[in-house]
């Protein structure tokens, strides 16, 4: 028995980190969309099939094995979707594999109550660890409770209630330091992951990030025979403003400009902070006549806006634009970046506040 149980422990971990590599991009929790949470559930699922079928064979067609964990986890990551989802599909393999028979009957009904059990704990507003600990306690007492209805046999009862709920009990305290592990780093993942796309301060792309999607977006463009556009945005005067009002209002108003830069996009342009006041978008499948309305559409909001300043004063900013559009007006797409820098250049030294 403890060598089967020691192949479903193996088996239930290596679930674990599968689930955190195929998920490993995004958080997965009850706040997931509802695919994440069905394939967590089916995920879960496969792998309460796959323990079922290594699980240890007792009298009458009992089957043990922690294919109960395996539920417990799934709730624990996305709550009640991906625990009925789970237990579905455990119940399924246990009634179509192994036959419809009394043990099937009672394991899947067992099963069913306590995906509705756990559904319920995973909802109540407490510490993931409380929730963790009273779905485990459910899971030994119900297999205490079946085991003494359904089983006569003395030696297979004390064997049930000694050797498998105590391993149960460490398998659970190894799963929830997994899980603690598996949580913390893919949190840790995730924020670097950030930290290296975004700008610190206003939340845009950076610029390691705008070469990436520039990239991505030229060879787009050119495999699809579409249009592309790109802006070069540069505050007017931005150095006096820091040098007048202090640094703290400086980046005060390089976070609202960010928000009227966004605001003033399409959905689909990628917003990026090059560095300093100096900021870009690109206006994928976007000729150079609706690259200039956005870039006027900007260029106009950020005029009307009254910018906050550190001591809650208000001042006006200008900005200047330069565009460069493929194919209209630049021929070699690697030439974008120069030519709305070129045209950026002419837009501030004649004058500033203006589209060039």
């Amino acid at each position: 028995m403890l060598n089967s149980l020691f192949v479903n422990a193996s088996i239930l971990i290596t679930f674990l980190y599968l689930g955190s590599q195929l998920f490993k991009n995004k958080i997965i929790d009850s706040k997931s969309n509802l695919k994440a949470k069905i394939l967590i559930g089916l995920l879960y699922g496969f792998c309460g099939c796959i323990l079922m079928f290594n699980g240890v064979n007792l009298v009458d067609n009992m089957i043990l094995d922690f294919r109960l964990l395996s539920l417990i986890i799934a709730t624990i990551y996305c709550g009640p979707v991906s625990a009925f989802v789970a237990a579905l599909c455990i119940i399924s393999f246990r009634l179509g594999y192994f036959g419809i028979n009394s043990a099937s009957i009672i394991a899947s009904i067992n099963l069913a109550i306590l995906a509705i059990v756990f559904s319920f704990i995973s909802i109540s507003r407490i510490s993931f660890l409380k929730r963790y600990i009273i779905m485990c306690i459910a899971n030994i007492l119900s297999s205490i409770f079946w085991t003494l209805i359904t089983v006569n046999d003395g030696n297979v009862i004390q064997s049930i209630l000694l050797n498998y709920n105590l391993s149960t009990i460490l398998v659970s305290i190894v799963i929830y330091f997994v899980l603690v592990y598996i949580f913390k780093t893919k949190e840790l993942y995730l924020k670097l992951k950030y930290e290296n796309t975004k700008d610190h301060l206003t939340g845009l792309n950076n610029v390691r990030e705008f070469d990436t999607l520039l990239n991505k977006s030229i060879s787009d463009t050119v495999e699809n025979n579409k249009e592309l556009s790109l802006l070069l945005i540069d505050l007017d005067f931005f150095k006096r403003i820091n040098d007048t009002f202090g640094h703290s209002s400086g980046d005060m108003i390089l976070k609202q400009f960010s928000d009227i830069l966004v605001n003033s996009c399409r959905p689909s342009d990628i917003v990026s902070r090059n560095g300093g006041e100096e900021f870009t978008v690109i206006l994928s499948n976007c000729n150079y006549k609706l690259a200039a309305e956005i870039a006027e559409r900007i260029r106009k909001n950020v005029e009307d806006h009254y910018f906050i300043t550190d001591k809650n004063g208000k001042i006006k900013i200008t900005v200047s634009i330069g565009i460069s559009s493929y194919p209209n007006i630049t021929n070699d797409t690697s030439e974008l970046i120069d030519d709305a820098d070129k045209a950026l250049y002419y837009a501030k030294q004649n004058g500033k506040n203006q589209v060039h």
